[in-house]
Protein backbone atom coordinates (compact mmCIF):
# COMPACT_ATOMS: atom_id res chain seq x y z
CA UNK A 1 0.00 0.00 0.00
CA UNK A 2 2.84 2.36 0.83
CA UNK A 3 4.42 2.12 -2.63
CA UNK A 4 1.02 2.57 -4.24
CA UNK A 5 0.46 5.78 -2.23
CA UNK A 6 3.90 7.01 -3.27
CA UNK A 7 3.06 6.29 -6.91
CA UNK A 8 -0.24 8.16 -6.60
CA UNK A 9 1.49 11.07 -4.90
CA UNK A 10 4.16 11.20 -7.67
CA UNK A 11 1.47 10.96 -10.37
CA UNK A 12 -0.46 13.79 -8.76
CA UNK A 13 2.71 15.87 -8.62
CA UNK A 14 3.43 15.13 -12.30
CA UNK A 15 -0.11 16.16 -13.31
CA UNK A 16 0.22 19.34 -11.23
CA UNK A 17 3.52 20.18 -12.94
CA UNK A 18 1.96 19.62 -16.36
CA UNK A 19 -0.94 21.91 -15.50
CA UNK A 20 1.38 24.62 -14.22
CA UNK A 21 3.68 24.30 -17.25
CA UNK A 22 0.79 24.47 -19.71
CA UNK A 23 -0.38 27.75 -18.18
CA UNK A 24 2.87 29.51 -19.18
CA UNK A 25 3.53 30.73 -22.70
CA UNK A 26 5.79 28.34 -24.66
CA UNK A 27 8.69 30.81 -24.79
CA UNK A 28 9.34 30.21 -21.09
CA UNK A 29 10.58 26.68 -21.88
CA UNK A 30 11.87 27.03 -25.45
CA UNK A 31 12.65 29.93 -27.71
CA UNK A 32 9.89 30.83 -30.14
CA UNK A 33 12.60 30.93 -32.83
CA UNK A 34 13.34 27.21 -32.70
CA UNK A 35 15.02 25.02 -30.12
CA UNK A 36 17.52 27.67 -29.08
CA UNK A 37 17.41 28.85 -25.51
CA UNK A 38 17.97 32.43 -24.43
CA UNK A 39 21.19 31.19 -22.82
CA UNK A 40 22.49 30.05 -26.23
CA UNK A 41 21.65 33.41 -27.80
CA UNK A 42 23.32 35.16 -24.88
CA UNK A 43 26.48 33.09 -25.34
CA UNK A 44 26.41 33.79 -29.06
CA UNK A 45 25.93 37.51 -28.37
CA UNK A 46 29.03 37.40 -26.13
CA UNK A 47 31.01 35.79 -28.95
CA UNK A 48 29.83 38.55 -31.31
CA UNK A 49 30.94 41.22 -28.82
CA UNK A 50 34.36 39.59 -28.42
CA UNK A 51 34.90 39.31 -32.17
CA UNK A 52 33.65 42.86 -32.79
CA UNK A 53 36.31 44.08 -30.39
CA UNK A 54 39.06 41.98 -32.01
CA UNK A 55 38.02 43.08 -35.52
CA UNK A 56 37.59 46.74 -34.53
CA UNK A 57 33.91 46.79 -35.49
CA UNK A 58 31.82 49.39 -33.66
CA UNK A 59 28.21 49.16 -34.95
CA UNK A 60 25.72 47.22 -32.85
CA UNK A 61 25.04 43.64 -33.97
CA UNK A 62 22.14 41.66 -32.50
CA UNK A 63 21.95 37.88 -32.66
CA UNK A 64 18.83 35.93 -33.54
CA UNK A 65 18.63 32.15 -33.74
CA UNK A 66 15.96 31.19 -36.26
CA UNK A 67 14.33 27.85 -37.15
CA UNK A 68 15.49 28.13 -40.75
CA UNK A 69 17.96 30.27 -42.71
CA UNK A 70 18.69 29.20 -46.29
CA UNK A 71 22.16 30.77 -45.98
CA UNK A 72 22.78 28.95 -42.64
CA UNK A 73 24.03 32.23 -41.16
CA UNK A 74 23.61 35.76 -42.49
CA UNK A 75 23.82 39.38 -41.47
CA UNK A 76 21.34 42.05 -42.44
CA UNK A 77 22.15 45.75 -42.51
CA UNK A 78 19.77 48.03 -40.62
CA UNK A 79 17.30 50.12 -42.56
CA UNK A 80 17.72 52.91 -40.02
CA UNK A 81 21.07 54.06 -38.59
CA UNK A 82 19.56 53.86 -35.08
CA UNK A 83 19.05 50.11 -35.42
CA UNK A 84 21.56 47.28 -35.14
CA UNK A 85 22.78 44.83 -37.75
CA UNK A 86 20.92 41.53 -37.39
CA UNK A 87 22.89 38.28 -37.38
CA UNK A 88 20.52 35.37 -38.06
CA UNK A 89 21.68 31.84 -37.36
CA UNK A 90 19.92 28.67 -38.47
CA UNK A 91 19.29 26.65 -35.29
CA UNK A 92 20.03 23.27 -36.91
CA UNK A 93 23.24 24.52 -38.54
CA UNK A 94 24.36 26.01 -35.23
CA UNK A 95 24.17 22.56 -33.63
CA UNK A 96 26.63 21.14 -36.20
CA UNK A 97 29.42 23.64 -35.52
CA UNK A 98 32.31 23.22 -33.12
CA UNK A 99 33.22 26.28 -31.03
CA UNK A 100 36.09 27.07 -33.41
CA UNK A 101 33.85 26.77 -36.47
CA UNK A 102 31.18 28.92 -34.83
CA UNK A 103 33.77 31.59 -34.14
CA UNK A 104 34.92 31.44 -37.77
CA UNK A 105 31.37 31.64 -39.15
CA UNK A 106 30.52 34.62 -36.92
CA UNK A 107 33.83 36.33 -37.84
CA UNK A 108 32.91 35.90 -41.52
CA UNK A 109 29.51 37.54 -41.00
CA UNK A 110 31.14 40.36 -39.03
CA UNK A 111 33.48 40.75 -42.00
CA UNK A 112 30.38 41.74 -43.98
CA UNK A 113 29.52 44.29 -41.27
CA UNK A 114 33.03 45.72 -41.50
CA UNK A 115 32.79 45.98 -45.30
CA UNK A 116 29.38 47.63 -45.09
CA UNK A 117 30.71 50.30 -42.71
CA UNK A 118 33.86 50.93 -44.75
CA UNK A 119 33.15 50.07 -48.41
CA UNK A 120 29.43 49.21 -48.71
CA UNK A 121 29.57 48.49 -52.43
CA UNK A 122 32.42 45.96 -52.25
CA UNK A 123 30.55 43.08 -50.60
CA UNK A 124 32.35 39.87 -51.53
CA UNK A 125 32.78 36.57 -49.74
CA UNK A 126 36.55 36.73 -50.20
CA UNK A 127 36.80 40.18 -48.63
CA UNK A 128 34.56 39.16 -45.71
CA UNK A 129 36.87 36.17 -45.16
CA UNK A 130 39.97 38.36 -45.33
CA UNK A 131 38.51 40.46 -42.54
CA UNK A 132 37.54 37.31 -40.60
CA UNK A 133 41.07 35.90 -40.90
CA UNK A 134 42.30 38.80 -38.79
CA UNK A 135 40.74 36.88 -35.87
CA UNK A 136 40.33 33.24 -36.97
CA UNK A 137 42.29 30.67 -38.95
CA UNK A 138 41.80 29.88 -42.60
CA UNK A 139 41.45 26.20 -41.65
CA UNK A 140 38.45 26.93 -39.43
CA UNK A 141 36.79 28.81 -42.30
CA UNK A 142 37.53 25.89 -44.63
CA UNK A 143 35.69 23.54 -42.24
CA UNK A 144 32.71 25.93 -42.10
CA UNK A 145 32.50 26.04 -45.91
CA UNK A 146 32.67 22.23 -46.02
CA UNK A 147 29.67 22.03 -43.68
CA UNK A 148 27.73 24.70 -45.58
CA UNK A 149 28.34 22.93 -48.90
CA UNK A 150 27.47 19.54 -47.41
CA UNK A 151 24.13 20.85 -46.08
CA UNK A 152 23.37 22.58 -49.37
CA UNK A 153 24.43 19.60 -51.47
CA UNK A 154 26.90 21.72 -53.42
CA UNK A 155 30.64 22.16 -53.74
CA UNK A 156 32.40 25.47 -54.10
CA UNK A 157 35.89 26.70 -54.83
CA UNK A 158 37.79 27.60 -51.66
CA UNK A 159 40.22 29.77 -53.60
CA UNK A 160 37.28 31.88 -54.77
CA UNK A 161 36.04 32.39 -51.21
CA UNK A 162 39.28 32.41 -49.23
CA UNK A 163 41.89 33.42 -51.79
CA UNK A 164 44.76 31.17 -52.74
CA UNK A 165 46.25 29.17 -49.91
CA UNK A 166 49.66 30.48 -48.90
CA UNK A 167 52.46 28.02 -49.55
CA UNK A 168 54.47 26.96 -46.52
CA UNK A 169 58.03 28.24 -46.41
CA UNK A 170 60.49 25.62 -47.63
CA UNK A 171 62.75 24.24 -44.94
CA UNK A 172 66.40 25.27 -45.20
CA UNK A 173 65.74 28.29 -47.41
CA UNK A 174 65.68 30.75 -44.55
CA UNK A 175 68.77 32.92 -44.44
CA UNK A 176 70.98 32.84 -41.40
CA UNK A 177 71.50 36.39 -40.19
CA UNK A 178 73.77 35.46 -37.26
CA UNK A 179 76.95 35.16 -39.38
Amino acid sequence: MRSRCGLLRNSALFVLLLLVASSFPPCIFASDRGDATPAVESKLQSLVSDLKSRLLITPAVEVQIVPSNALMMSVEAPTDSKNAFLLSVDANFLETLTNEELEAAVAHELGHVWIFTHHPYLQTEELANQIAMRAVSRESLERVYAKVWERGGTKGDLARFLGTKPKPAAAGLATDTTR
